[in-house]
C-alpha cells in the first residue's frame, strides 16, 4: 500500500500529461489543416492584381479561418476565437505580395499563418509548459504557416504591395 501512495501520483501525473499532450497535437493537426485550406482558397481567389483586391481578399479569407464556422473552428476541438493570437510576432494574418518569378515575370504569393493559444488543462503542467513557448499566458502557443503563389491571370505588372490582415 505504501509503495502504492508513492508511485500513483507520478503515475497519475504521466497519465494526464498524456492526454494534455494529445489534446495540443490533435489541435497542432487542425490548426495545419486549415492554414492549408485556407491558403489553397486564398491562392485560387479572385485574381489579385491590385492592392484593393490584395486587401479585400486578405479580410475575406481571415474572417474564413477564424469566424464562428471558419476553417479553425471545423478542424480545432474546442476552438475558441478569443484563442487566436493577433497581437505581436508572430500572429495570425493573410499577407498577399509582390515577387519576381523564375522568368523574371511579376506574380502574387499568399502566406496564411495563425498563431493558437491552445488552453493547458490541468495546473501542474500549466505551470510547466506556460512560457515554454516564450509567452507566459496561461496556455500553449502552436502555429502553422503557409505560402503559395496565387493562380492570376498572366501579369504585366503588379501594383500588390504587402497586405497582412487583421
Amino acid at each position: 500500500m505504501a509503495e502504492l501512495a508513492l508511485v500513483l501520483p507520478i503515475l497519475a501525473l504521466l497519465l494526464l500529461g498524456t492526454i494534455q499532450f494529445s489534446f495540443i497535437l490533435a489541435a497542432q493537426i487542425g490548426v495545419t489543416n486549415a492554414v492549408r485550406e485556407g491558403a489553397r482558397l486564398a491562392a485560387v481567389t479572385t485574381p489579385t492584381s491590385t492592392s484593393i483586391q490584395a486587401n479585400a481578399n486578405a479580410i475575406a479569407i481571415y474572417n474564413g479561418l477564424t469566424g464562428a464556422n471558419g476553417l479553425l473552428a471545423r478542424n480545432v476541438f474546442a476552438y475558441s476565437n478569443a484563442n487566436v493570437v493577433v497581437t505581436g510576432t508572430p500572429d495570425t494574418s493573410v499577407c498577399y505580395y509582390n515577387f519576381t518569378d523564375a522568368t523574371t515575370a511579376p506574380s502574387v504569393k499568399v502566406k496564411v499563418q495563425v498563431v493558437y493559444r491552445h488552453p493547458i488543462f490541468l495546473p501542474l503542467l500549466d505551470g510547466l509548459l506556460d512560457g515554454i513557448d516564450g509567452v507566459s499566458d496561461d496556455g500553449l502557443r502552436i502555429g502553422a504557416s503557409e505560402e503559395l503563389r496565387v493562380e492570376n491571370d498572366v501579369l504585366t505588372t503588379t501594383t500588390v504591395t504587402t497586405n497582412c490582415n487583421p
